[in-house]
């Protein structure tokens, strides 16, 4: 049986406080049995027990429960792709005349419809003027799951999306789809077949390099739907033009070499262009930008070793295919460790001091004094653990203060067991453990590699330390204990590797028919991250990489530091990025430990300066600065095809259609949208409302002063 409206009544302690009911009415009844006033006694006897009712009624707490059963229109939305590659063939045109044509009217006569638009993140609009179709990438995964969560509980029957299906960020759309719980409705936007086009898909080089040296600039440029031609591919320095060379437009991709040699010291960017072709449908992929940084000098650097092993000899390899480095080996022989201390004696002279497993004793007075000037004055050090080494003798030495992992009053802390280095979270972000731009396939390439069969005992990281990578079960302080940190001790930088028998990653990965990039990258870009020079500051500010699509926000890192180069938390810390049209600011957001990060995005392509200010109310605490380079053009511009099979999945997986819009109209109007049943509970608690309380004054008031009046009080 139907019934629209439902009332209940829950009391607490109603059966206590109901046996008090007859109680109270039986004295109601014996104050005003034997009084005078006839009907009028009757009226306050009967008044008088209404009010002793509501307020045991009252002591019962009440819960007043009130559910409705009605229908309402099934909800659609229409969620619209408003991203740059909708600009491509004028998809954007074909999209809002769909839009506005009248069987959205007649939708909304049968349906409760809302309207999204989505790139990169997803919004609600409402009105069509608000499209942008600006969107700098597309999320279409993103965008249905964010549907999901917006419309939960809504009764969504139906999604129409409107799109190209150029997905570029995001995970798995088939997937959201599946998830999403409603049948979609996919209108294709575009044409499957790839159009007109030349585009510069990459521009690759080193990014140190050296004035008056040559240096390699890879270019890769892809064409479609030309005939064979011929067209220039020039590279630009600011005005100035410093190569051109021809290339000939056939199918697929091929490559570009250019050979540049600068002639100055400090930051170049360098702008990679193909003339435009006739009948492309977008020129916005024909330009990208790269920077790099150029140095007076090749970097010197020594590595002293404490003997000759298998660690020493493959890293001595990996240093010595670097053509940026000036690298000089010392051990220390049978016949004493005189030249190697004179050596470290004079550290100042180079940019980068290695130690491998080195004795304290060879250390001891003033190399290690040296040392310590070297890398508090801005050198750079790092130091490889072993048997001889990262002891008690460092551990009492003034080098300790300078080395990001504290060393143990212990004379043995080298421990061998088989392990598996652990590197986790932000830590594989960082430009020293950065393999490519995928974090996903970052974390899996560490994951993979051989285990290690030593590592260091120590005492946890010291504060300002940034720690890199782990052992997987050891402990310290309750925490995993670091193997692998970094540090900038006074102006300098310093780093600890705590982990020996490395030279197994080359060896092992060979065996099984991979390459130890890895472990080669790993120790390249240490060197590279020690040896690179910022501005002495109190802030210290980095991005998580050099170079960035057109738009991919860019990730801020920045770190502050009290008069004592203590970490300071708690500050304000804002990032201004200067463009052609003013300066855009963000809000770094405080991590801990004198940590901030935060992100800005929107960027087009080019080299971009930018400052980080930090304040602590009135009181400035410094400022950090950096460069950030956008250099290949927008996500939506890679492929500008309609996915026609990535629709198609989308639909598929949902349970719905993927249809092209000339028949979109149809199969809108084919919807069937029946009403739906709906329940609703109202729920009330009447104990600490107002009203019942101003009622149960108006009545005992009423009842005083009808008594007064006659008499009766």
């Amino acid at each position: 049986m139907f019934r629209p409206v439902d009332v209940d009544l829950n009391l607490t302690d109603g059966l206590l406080l109901g046996l008090l009911i007859p109680l109270c009415l039986f004295g109601v009844y014996r104050v005003y049995r034997a009084g005078r006033g006839g009907r009028i006694r009757g009226w306050l006897m009967g008044l008088r027990g209404l009010t002793f009712l509501l307020l045991l009624v009252l002591m019962m707490e009440p819960i007043l429960a009130l559910t409705v059963q009605t229908r309402r229109l099934p909800l659609v939305a229409v969620l619209v792709d408003e991203s740059e590659s909708m600009q491509v063939e004028a998809r954007k045109d074909t999209a809002l005349a769909l839009l506005q044509n009248p069987v959205f009217e007649r939708l909304a006569q049968k349906a409760r419809v809302r309207w999204f638009g989505f790139s990169d993140r997803v919004r609600e609009f409402y009105a069509l003027d608000t499209l942008g179709f600006d969107g700098r990438a597309t999320d279409l995964a993103g965008a249905l799951d964010a549907l999901r969560e917006e419309t939960l509980g809504e009764g969504l029957v139906s999604v129409v999306l409107i799109s190209d299906g150029g997905q570029n960020l995001g995970g798995r759309p088939e997937r959201a789809a599946e998830e999403l719980g409603a049948p979609v409705l996919v209108v294709g936007v575009g044409n499957p077949v790839p159009p007109r086009d030349v585009a510069v898909v990459s521009a690759v080089m080193d990014p140190l390099g050296y004035v008056g040296r040559e240096l390699a600039l890879e270019v890769g440029v892809r064409v479609s739907g030309y005939p064979e031609g011929q067209a220039l591919v020039e590279v630009m320095e600011g005005d100035r033009r410093v190569g051109v060379q021809p290339i000939v437009l056939r199918e697929g991709e091929q490559g570009v070499v250019f050979t540049l040699v600068p002639d100055r010291a400090g930051r170049h960017a360098y702008r990679v262009a193909i003339a435009p072709q006739g009948g492309e449908q977008s020129v916005e992929n024909n330009t990208v930008v790269v920077s790099t940084e150029i140095l007076e000098s090749r970097v010197r650097v020594l590595m002293v070793g404490g003997s000759p092993d298998a660690d020493l000899a493959y890293l001595r390899r990996i240093l010595e295919a670097d053509s940026n480095l000036d690298l000089e080996v010392a051990v220390v022989d049978r016949s004493g460790d005189g030249t190697v201390r004179a050596l470290l004696g004079r550290s100042e002279e180079r940019e980068l001091v290695i130690l491998v497993d080195l004795p304290h004793a060879v250390l001891a007075g003033q190399p290690e004094q040296a040392l310590t000037r070297f890398v508090e004055g801005g050198g750079s050090l790092l130091v490889i653990g072993g048997e001889q080494a990262l002891n008690r003798g460092y551990a009492s030495s003034p080098l300790a203060r300078a080395l990001p992992l504290i060393c143990l009053q212990s004379l043995h802390t080298l421990h061998t067991e088989a392990f598996v280095l652990q590197v986790m979270g932000g830590s594989a972000r960082h430009p020293i453990m950065r393999l490519t731009d995928d974090p996903f396939a970052d974390q899996a390439a560490w994951e993979v590699l051989p285990p290690l069969l030593a590592y260091q005992i120590n005492g946890g990281p010291r504060p300002g330390a940034t720690v890199l990578a782990w052992h997987p079960t050891k402990r310290v302080g309750g925490k995993p204990m670091p193997l692998v940190a970094v540090m900038r001790p006074g102006v300098g930088k310093s780093m600890v590797v705590g982990l020996r028998t490395f030279w197994r990653y080359g060896l092992m990965m060979w065996g099984i028919g991979k390459t130890d990039v890895v472990a080669q990258t790993f120790w390249s870009q240490s060197v590279r991250w020690l040896v690179s020079r910022e501005d002495v500051s109190r802030v210290r500010v980095v991005v998580d990489k050099p170079v960035y699509r057109s738009g991919e926000p860019v990730m801020f890192h920045a770190q502050v530091f009290d008069a004592l180069l203590e970490p300071r938390e708690g500050a304000t810390v804002k990032v201004s990025v200067s463009e052609g049209t003013g300066v855009r600011e963000a809000i770094l957001k405080d991590r801990g430990g004198g940590r901030y990060a935060g992100q800005m995005g929107g960027f087009t392509q080019g080299d971009y300066a930018f400052e980080v200010d930090a304040e602590v109310g009135d009181q400035s605490l410094g400022r950090g600065k950096g460069h950030f380079t956008i250099g290949q053009y927008s996500l939506e511009y890679e492929d500008v095809r309609m996915n026609r099979a990535l629709l198609t999945g989308v639909a598929e997986r949902s349970g719905g259609a993927f249809v092209r819009v000339a028949a979109s109209v149809d199969s809108l109007d084919a919807l069937v949208l029946a009403p739906q049943p709906v329940t609703m509970h109202y729920k009330s608690r009447l104990w600490g409302q107002t009203w019942p309380f101003v009622v149960l004054l108006f009545c005992l008031g009423v009842e005083w002063t009808v008594r007064r009046r006659r008499g009766m009080v």
